[in-house]
């Protein structure tokens, strides 16, 4: 009997009882199945989480004073000189300051809305997710001017407004002991969620120059920078650009490690290592089940084998070698799994489509799962090897049978 008619014979052996292949077949697809819904999750999270750093630039990174430093003097605070300092870096693409303040404004329905306020520059919008509804970003004159120019949300200029092309309207703000009156020059679009109406926990925001923000501030904190903001050009030097900043920033300041770097690659990298260590634990006690589905098709071979004692006997006594045996009942243990596994596939994608639509739906966001061709090939690997492992001794025990004992066999 050649390979093609041992498939086929198997095949039909396999599935002459419906119901009893299906049972056998249940361990195995619920556990490739659970696997299968666990990484396509995983992976979907990972690759969601890559679109939303790429958006706010995956090249950024952060640049600050060690807010724990003991016997922090003035000269060690950052300034516009470390913006310049860090500008010159050859491996810099650009450099935007950042400073925080906080701003009080009137709504339309004469209520307070306290606000925060960002002075930064024209660059800072380049580290991405700053989409304009209308209107511009800051630009290099509002700095060099001290303009009053002020960019706010969708949300916020309906608030205060009652429509969102506001751009050219003014507005008062209180900056603690000031008050200003501020001339919008853009609106950044806002999530459709956040146009929601007005509570007492809202909060707007609103980004300013710098150099008029600066103005605000108490005199001891002037001309402090809170965060400096850099992207770097090629992410292969990052560890040793930033490196090069720390040291830069040591000797310009005349002290050792009070200054820290921050990017977003490195967070992207801790956070993927975390969500490869639950997925892999998770799919790993799912993957147990798969021992108890191998555990079930050795269970039903050896049936097998039992009740078809007699048959085995004929086709020895016609010829059949022992290796002609052990293959057959492979093959039919390899089709049971590979069969449980396809199937546990099929479910387990479904499964995880299931969960992304739930999930976009409850926390509004765009989550797809993603099946990989990598993973499909594991579990087809991963079938067709419980198959083996849990066919092997069935197969043996069948091909060491007696035809003489096995004919008489009732």
């Amino acid at each position: 009997m050649n390979i093609i008619e041992q498939i086929r014979s198997a095949f039909s052996n396999v599935f002459s009882n419906k119901m009893r292949t299906f049972l056998t077949m249940l361990g195995i697809i619920i556990g490739i199945s659970s696997v299968i819904m666990i990484t396509s999750v995983g992976v979907g999270i990972k690759t969601m989480m890559d679109s939303e750093f790429d958006k706010l630039g995956s090249n950024l990174i952060v640049i600050y004073l060690k807010g724990w430093m003991n016997n922090v003097k003035d000269k060690d605070y950052l300034t516009d000189e470390d913006v310049e300092l860090i500008k010159s870096h050859p491996n810099i693409e650009y450099v935007a300051p950042y400073i925080s303040s906080n701003a009080e404004v009137t709504l339309r329905n004469q209520s307070k809305l306290y606000c925060s306020v960002t002075g930064t520059t024209a660059e800072y919008r380049n580290q991405g997710n700053m989409d304009l509804a209308c209107g511009r970003f800051l630009n290099a004159s509002d700095n060099i001017g001290g303009t009053r120019s002020a960019v706010i949300d969708e949300w916020m200029a309906k608030a205060m407004f009652g429509y969102t092309n506001v751009v050219g309207k003014t507005f008062r703000a209180e900056f603690g002991d000031y008050e200003d009156t501020l001339t919008i020059v853009g609106v950044l679009k806002s999530n459709e969620d956040d146009m929601g109406f007005v509570s007492a926990y809202s909060q707007g925001e609103i980004f300013m120059p710098i150099k008029k923000v600066y103005d605000y501030k108490d005199s001891e904190d002037k001309d402090i920078i809170d965060n400096i903001y850099a992207g770097v050009k090629d992410t292969d030097k990052l560890t040793q650009t930033s490196n090069e900043i720390l040291r830069l920033l040591s000797i310009s300041h005349d002290n050792t490690d009070y200054y820290a770097i921050e990017s977003y690659m490195d967070q992207v990298k801790m956070i993927t290592k975390i969500i490869d260590g639950i997925t892999a634990f998770i799919g790993f006690v799912a993957a147990i089940s798969l021992v108890v589905g191998g555990v079930g098709v050795m269970n039903i071979m050896l049936v097998t084998v039992t009740e078809r004692t007699r048959e085995i006997g004929i086709r020895k006594s016609l010829g059949a070698t022992n290796g002609n045996i052990r293959t057959q009942f492979l093959i039919e243990a390899i089709i049971l799994s590979l069969t449980g596994g396809l199937i546990g596939v099929i479910l387990g994608y479904l499964g995880s489509l299931a969960i992304g639509a739930v999930v976009s739906v409850l926390a509004n966001i765009d989550f797809t799962p993603v099946l990989s061709l990598y993973i499909i090939t594991m579990v087809v690997i991963i079938s067709s090897s419980i198959g083996i492992v849990f066919g092997v001794y069935p197969a043996t025990k069948a091909a060491k049978l007696d035809p003489i004992e096995a004919l008489r066999y009732e």
